[in-house]
């Protein structure tokens, strides 16, 4: 898949501090809170724990947008633009418990900036 080592990398990047415990650092949607992370994962039994890597290489659950129907920017009060990220990909992720695959999903977007720059938000972990 075209530019999978940079889904990866901040797929990982998230992962990583969600088995550090380390949600207040997450970047979220701006509609996620972080009270609601908090609880999914406060539900789950077990303890969370890193993937095998080969788990990062079997990103089933990646939706490609390929057609944008947000522009990079839009005019706000007196027409000064604004600039919006590019929705690129939708990620699902399926989080490790006790060193096994769980149910519990990771779901994630991956946007581009103006400028190239990639960056993930996290926008849900819950049961699929």
């Amino acid at each position: 898949m075209k530019n999978e080592k940079k889904i990866i990398e901040l797929v990982q990047g998230v992962v990583e501090e969600l088995v550090k415990s380390n949600i207040e650092s997450l970047p979220l949607e701006d509609d996620t809170e972080i009270i609601d992370l908090r609880e999914e994962l406060d539900y789950y039994p077990g303890v969370m724990t890193l993937p095998p890597e080969e788990a990062y290489y079997r990103l089933d659950d990646i939706i490609y947008i390929y057609k944008q129907t947000v522009p990079h920017f839009r005019l706000g009060k007196n027409n000064l633009k604004k600039d919006f990220p590019k929705l690129l990909y939708m990620v699902d992720f399926d989080l490790y418990y006790d060193n096994e695959r769980s149910d519990l999903t990771l779901q994630c977007n991956i946007y581009e900036d103006k400028r190239g720059k990639w960056f993930i938000r996290v926008s849900n972990i819950h049961v699929m």
